[in-house]
């Protein structure tokens, strides 16, 4: 489900304001609500006991439990279960930082960079024992870059000739594997292709798949309507998944007016919700299994 807090990121609120917000209990650092699937995570910099600490963008952060080895399973460390499984079982992570006591600084939500590792850390008594270390990336500048690329590619489409379109496409309908990312501003990006973007727009003959008779124009250099390609389930969450995102079936056609309510408007769960409908099971042929209320998620 998730919650929207209404909080900008770098907002001070205290700890009432956040239980008001997220109906979150106060006892710890790793506070989960079963209701809405969500679980607040704060990173308390202002105590010596937890080491958490920031590296390239990523937030190391320390598990609950401070006596004896940590666990993914009881009481605390049921919390550490949900936050170590947090890719498949759809919680969202909302991230604050206490720099100063009482003070609590909202970073935004965050998701797993990487799987999470054990250590060795002392515990409350002094005790050498294992920890769990949960790397942390903040989903808002993985986005960013990811708008970055998808105009990357809408700008090379521009140059498309008729020569280049691809007349007899056909989904392949198979699961493609995700290959490797590159790294950009310390932040891992899966790049798109540009055939396989210009073959989604093709298969819909260039036509807006909200509404066919929404209005275009003609490119400059093919004799075919301008739509731009988006890819329904967001490339920025392509490490929650074991296959690629970036294929044709996870593709949608658009018109300008249309992708920019997808990803500015405040009533795009319309649009979205249609598109989903149509495409949920193209996207499990391909291995892109995913509910709607997750795919709402990702767009918030």
């Amino acid at each position: 489900m998730g919650v929207d807090p209404g909080l900008k990121i770098g907002e001070k609120v205290n700890l009432q304001k956040i239980r008001e917000i997220f109906q979150c209990g106060s006892m710890g650092g790793m506070l989960p609500v079963n209701r809405t699937n969500v679980m607040v995570i704060i990173a308390d910099h202002t105590l010596d006991f937890y080491h958490d600490k920031w590296k390239d963008g990523i937030l190391y952060y320390t598990g609950t439990g401070k006596i004896g080895d940590q666990q993914l399973d009881g009481n605390p460390g049921y919390k550490n279960g949900k936050l170590y499984h947090s890719k498949t079982n759809g919680m969202q992570l909302h991230l604050f930082e206490i720099l100063k006591k009482r003070e609590y600084i909202y970073r935004g939500i965050v998701v797993l960079a990487n799987q999470p590792y054990q250590e060795e850390q002392l515990d409350e008594n002094g005790v050498k024992r294992k920890v769990w270390i949960f790397p942390l990336k903040l989903v808002e500048e993985e986005l960013k870059l990811d708008l970055l690329d998808d105009q990357t590619i809408m700008t090379s489409l521009a140059s498309v000739q008729d020569k280049d379109l691809p007349f007899h496409f056909s989904y392949n309908g198979k699961p493609k594997d995700k290959g490797k990312p590159v790294v950009i501003d310390k932040i891992e990006i899966y790049k798109r292709d540009r055939k396989i973007s210009l073959n989604a727009l093709a298969y819909a003959r260039f036509e807006c798949e909200i509404d066919r008779t929404h209005e275009s124009f003609i490119r400059k250099n093919s004799n075919t309507n301008y739509t731009e390609p988006h890819h329904l389930v967001p490339m920025a969450f392509q490490n929650n998944f074991s296959v690629s995102l970036d294929v044709e079936e996870n593709i949608v056609s658009l018109c300008s007016n249309c992708h920019n309510l997808l990803h500015y408007g405040r009533d795009y769960l319309f649009l979205l919700k249609r598109l989903y409908e149509s495409r949920k099971n193209l996207l499990k042929k391909v291995g892109i299994d995913i509910t709607f209320e997750r795919l709402i998620q990702m767009y918030q």
